[in-house]
């Protein structure tokens, strides 16, 4: 007798049908460790930027000129304030998020309103006179 004929199931039977089933509602029923770890540890990822400024983000605002600091920039979209804050320091990083933000790669942006709009393009040319060695007026 070939070994093939020894394994071969007869799919017609209702057992075997019956336990292909419970083995698929176990399957779907069962957790995976990834989704049971992912849970466990969620509260410690911060996936989303932050919503709020962040402590560093309010220590550089304070350093700025009255005149520049980003108020409503803040209040609005405080996670590129905390990029802008960030990056403050490394004109070249600085440049180029800024130039990304008044660029629209994607053609569906709706931009900045006014008051954010103005803010941004003072902090920019506030930036650039301090490279230039001059004070901001």
């Amino acid at each position: 007798m070939s070994i093939l004929r020894l394994l071969s199931v007869d799919l017609n039977s209702d057992t075997q049908e019956d336990a292909i089933e419970e083995e698929t509602v176990a399957a779907r029923n069962t957790t995976s460790q990834m989704s049971v770890d992912f849970e466990k540890y969620k509260h410690l990822r911060n996936a989303a930027p932050a919503g709020k400024p962040l402590p560093r983000t309010l220590k550089w605002v304070a350093t700025l000129p009255p005149n520049v600091q980003p108020t409503a920039l803040l209040r609005q979209y405080a996670r590129i304030a905390n990029v802008i804050a960030a990056t403050w320091q490394h004109p070249t990083s600085l440049r180029s998020y800024l130039d990304c933000l008044f660029s629209d790669n994607r053609g569906n942006r709706q931009g900045f309103p006014p008051d954010v709009l103005n803010e941004l393009i003072a902090l920019k040319r506030y930036h650039d006179s301090l490279k230039s060695g001059r004070a901001a007026d």
